[in-house]
């Protein structure tokens, strides 16, 4: 008999496993704090929270404000002068030395498009917003530009979905984040199909350990989008909600505690793919928030504490006529990095 098997049958199976969970806590919890700890100090230092003292930084910044201007044009009745403190900010770092030498890099030029773009609507409106956006900075921001495509794309709800079942190429950028639904809701039997399709999905080990929480009722959607709050303007549109939980129950050691976020996020991808593919219009929104916010969404949801909230995904049916974000992506080079020795 192994010296395991007469330790339990001394002091009892329950006191055993008592014991046995006493040692791996002495032996992981060190390290796990160890480990969130440099996760910490790695964050501190190089996330854009405390420094902005390099160009990826700026770069974020850029990306960030810019953005948020490409969804402003999305609206069915654009407002005037929409977007005035992203403006001034950008106004800002577009004239930056570095950000002009890196004028071709794709979400430099995107910017500068966007720029353009938002003063020409302005112009063309005879709306005056020289106060914040002057002649002389769109001037230089025209000659700086390298794209001449517009901000946004224009889509119609009978061809949008037209390469939904063509090769992987073509399906894949044929599909954009969708803001705009009709009042119409899915049957469930299709979501049920979507689910169907997303979990194969790979996961550490074939752990799967996402769930998709679906939601309809309107109180409940419309207090989680007050606390997400990156869908203002969009979220009373929105019927139907998916919330992508990854639960903690299922990872085991230390060097896996982000591995949540991973297979959630993998999850997430197969998800929106999936919805594509059965014609259905989706937007995720980040859950980037902190453990109060967690707390709420779990108290209006039912949401388990060992699940963490991986991302909000709005579904519908798109318009007869709607816009979607260019969301330009980086080029190839900006992406791959060949590591020769």
């Amino acid at each position: 008999m192994s010296l395991r098997r007469k330790l339990e049958n001394l002091i009892g199976e329950k006191k055993y496993q008592s014991l046995r969970n006493f040692r791996s806590l002495r032996i992981n919890l060190p390290a796990l704090i160890k480990n969130y700890f440099l996760d910490f100090i790695l964050y501190i230092n190089h996330s854009n929270i405390f420094f902005k003292d390099n160009f990826e930084k700026i770069e974020a910044d850029i990306i960030l404000k810019y953005h948020s201007l490409e969804k402003g044009f999305l609206h069915e009745k654009i407002k005037d002068r929409f977007g005035k403190n992203n403006i001034v900010i950008l106004n800002k770092l577009l004239k930056n030395k570095e950000v002009i030498l890196n004028k071709n890099l794709s979400q430099i030029s995107s910017a500068y498009q966007v720029m353009c773009d938002y003063y020409e609507l302005h112009l063309d409106r005879g709306i005056d917003i020289s106060d914040y956006f002057d002649p002389e900075e769109y001037l230089l921001y025209k000659s700086l530009k390298s794209s001449n495509t517009n901000s946004v794309k224009n889509h119609l709800f009978e061809s949008y979905f037209d390469k939904s079942n063509d090769n992987f190429k073509n399906f894949s950028n044929s599909r954009s984040s969708v803001r705009n639904f009709t009042d119409e809701k899915i049957p469930i039997p299709i979501i049920k199909d979507v689910i169907t399709l997303a979990r194969n999905a790979p996961s550490v080990c074939n752990r799967q350990p996402v769930k998709v929480y679906y939601v309809d009722n309107r109180s409940q959607i419309d207090e989680v989008f007050k606390i997400q709050g990156g869908l203002t303007g969009y979220s009373q549109g929105v019927k139907q909600l998916m919330v992508v939980v990854s639960d903690r129950n299922y990872y085991y050691s230390v060097g896996e505690r982000n591995q949540l976020f991973i297979d959630g996020g993998i999850f997430l991808m197969n998800l929106l793919y999936s919805l594509h593919f059965y014609k259905i219009g989706a937007c995720p929104a980040h859950w980037g928030l902190n453990n109060e916010s967690d707390k709420k969404i779990r108290e209006i949801l039912n949401i388990k504490k060992s699940e963490k909230v991986i991302s909000l995904v709005a579904i519908g049916i798109p318009n007869g006529k709607f816009k979607t974000c260019k969301s330009s992506r980086r080029d190839i080079s900006e992406i791959l990095i060949l590591n020769k020795k």
